[in-house]
């Protein structure tokens, strides 16, 4: 898939193993908001096919990193854009490619966490994702954000209801 921002035309692609190198250097500039993200954790994504990357003539500038589980869910792990080409779309073109790719695979919903202190919350938020839910942690609470991709049946639908209720019955989304 191709795609193209104002003035540094981009692609978006599967990542292969021979940018593992530059994929991992991108994490490292990003450990504050990624946390440490490990190459091998990276190369079984790629081997999975669960790694996307966004390149121009300058190399790799952004990635996404994925899970499509078993059930109806896709999880996002991580997703990065090279502090010289933010506010270009790259981020959101990952996005929709991620959105594509879980829609191929029939998932119904896009699960992540993220640090509530970062701004990436106000970019999930634009991209259509609803918090549903803030899980407290170690060192920082976690925004869980939910984005449904695919419209389930009636019975999913059901499940989906009641999985997403808390203990007293009432609706777990935050708002």
């Amino acid at each position: 898939v191709l795609t193209s921002g104002a003035y540094n035309p981009s692609a978006i692609r599967r990542a292969s193993i021979t940018d593992l190198k530059a994929i991992k250097q991108l994490a490292d500039q990003h450990r504050h908001e990624l946390g440490f993200v490990l190459a091998p954790s990276l190369a079984r994504s790629i081997e999975r096919n669960e790694l996307l990357v966004a390149e121009n003539s300058e190399g790799i500038i952004g990635f996404v990193d994925f899970h499509h589980r078993r059930d109806n869910q896709t999880t996002l792990y991580h997703i990065a854009v090279h502090s010289d080409h933010r506010r270009q779309s790259i981020g959101r073109q990952l996005m929709g490619e991620l959105i594509r790719d879980a829609k191929e695979h029939k998932k119904e919903f896009i699960q992540l966490k993220c640090p509530v202190d970062l701004e990436a919350n106000k970019f999930y938020e634009s991209q259509g994702f609803c918090r549903v839910n803030v899980q407290p942690n170690k060192h920082r609470d976690l925004a869980i954000w939910c984005l449904t991709v695919r419209t389930p049946s009636m019975t999913e639908s059901e499940e989906w209801g009641n999985t997403m209720r808390s203990s007293n019955g009432s609706p777990s989304r935050l708002e």
